[in-house]
């Protein structure tokens, strides 16, 4: 190997380390994000580590679609499980008969109650 193909192969490794080097900030960076969004849903503390990743990335961090496509689907179901048909869902889960049956019991305990109180 002459001296200028081993100069040429070190400057392709170089440029190859770069280009790792490159895409390994860029995952931690994606990381960083997703953390960093669960961190403010879940109101956690802050990571400075995972600041000061994204911001070496250059803070134009997208996020890979199946990353992208996972929160928004857990932010879907936050939405659907506070709105009101989300809570009608549990209600289903409920019966009602054994329900009926306790409130009746309790106004026939109330009226007997009422019945021997003097005040009344």
């Amino acid at each position: 190997m002459t001296q200028e193909e081993f100069e040429q192969y070190q400057e392709q490794l170089a440029e190859e380390k770069m280009e790792r080097d490159s895409s390994f900030a860029q995952k931690k960076a994606e990381r960083a994000t997703v953390r960093s969004h669960f961190r403010d849903k879940y109101r956690l503390p802050k990571s400075e580590l995972d600041d000061t990743q994204i911001q070496a990335a250059g803070d134009d961090v997208e996020l890979p679609t199946e990353l992208a496509k996972m929160i928004a689907e857990d932010n879907q179901e936050e939405e659907n499980k506070q709105s009101v048909l989300g809570q009608l869902t549990n209600i289903q889960n409920v019966d009602f008969d054994q329900l009926k049956e306790k409130a009746q019991s309790t106004i026939e305990d109330l009226k007997q109650s009422a019945e021997r109180c003097e005040l009344m």
